[in-house]
């Protein structure tokens, strides 16, 4: 029996192909997360989380102290949506944040006019740059200087069978979205992330140009599901328009830097 679209989208959070080297890994059956010293949340996120009740204290200390002075995040979906655990990061001092639905939509039957904005594949170190810029001036946060390290890591899996990087110009040439498709082929999924355009080029049709030539990247690579995590009061109106069918509930509980720091 094919897997429920909730625990596909799980799934493709635990899957650390692509995190920077300095990005600490622990992945066991009962908690799986990201940590580093970068103050960025989805470097600083508990994507799994199967333990018994009275193990949840003592997982969510160990990820406080692995946050220690860094913005924490901890994914609540479906799976894991339990009173114990929402109480226990209540008490630890994470809040909920922003609500999400989970989205897919069927590859094959996915059916969208050719759209007239130029968008790219991100194959050089400048179309990356310039997206990076795209998706903080959209979503009004910086990524903070990345080393020729991480870019070149980022740059290597644009240039990969994985990841796919989009860049979409408006009509005067000037980056105006942007867009990522990473590929299970396990799954036979691609998750959406990353979608975004900037305030001045909204309404034109740019976002839905960047979300087909991402499908289409799904298509040739013979997948047949994409979907992604929709913040409710952004993107979810957006695709559910265009007609991804819609699942269960996903939520960030956070915990800023602040509360971490010793008395």
């Amino acid at each position: 029996m094919p897997a429920h679209p909730d625990a596909i989208l799980e799934d493709t959070q635990a899957d650390f192909f692509w995190v920077p080297s300095d990005v600490r890994v622990v992945d066991r059956a009962e908690l799986a997360y990201l940590a580093c010293e970068r103050n960025m949340p989805y470097l600083n996120t508990v994507v799994r989380t199967r333990a018994a009740s009275e193990r949840v204290p003592a997982l969510i200390a160990e990820v406080v102290a692995a946050h220690r002075g860094v913005r924490s995040r901890w994914l609540v979906c479906p799976q894991n949506h339990h009173p114990a655990l929402l109480a226990a990061l209540s008490a630890a001092g994470y809040r909920s944040g922003p609500a999400h639905d989970g989205f897919t939509l069927s590859v094959p039957d996915w059916q969208a006019a050719q759209p007239s904005v130029d968008v790219q594949p991100i194959r050089e170190r400048s179309s990356l740059l310039a997206a990076i810029a795209v998706s903080d001036r959209s979503f009004g946060h910086s990524h903070g200087v990345l080393g020729p390290e991480v870019l070149d890591q980022q740059l290597e899996q644009c240039r990969g069978s994985r990841v796919v990087r989009v860049l979409a110009r408006d009509s005067a040439g000037v980056p105006a979205a942007t867009g990522g498709l990473t590929m299970f082929p396990a799954l036979r999924f691609g998750l959406l992330w990353g979608g975004c355009t900037v305030p001045p080029a909204r309404g034109q049709g740019i976002y839905r140009a960047v979300l087909a030539a991402r499908i289409e990247a799904a298509r040739a690579a013979g997948l047949e599901r994409v979907g992604l995590y929709a913040r409710l009061e952004s993107s979810a109106p957006i695709v559910a328009r265009l007609g991804f069918q819609r699942h269960g509930r996903m939520t960030y509980w956070e915990r800023l830097p602040a509360v971490l720091r010793p008395e």
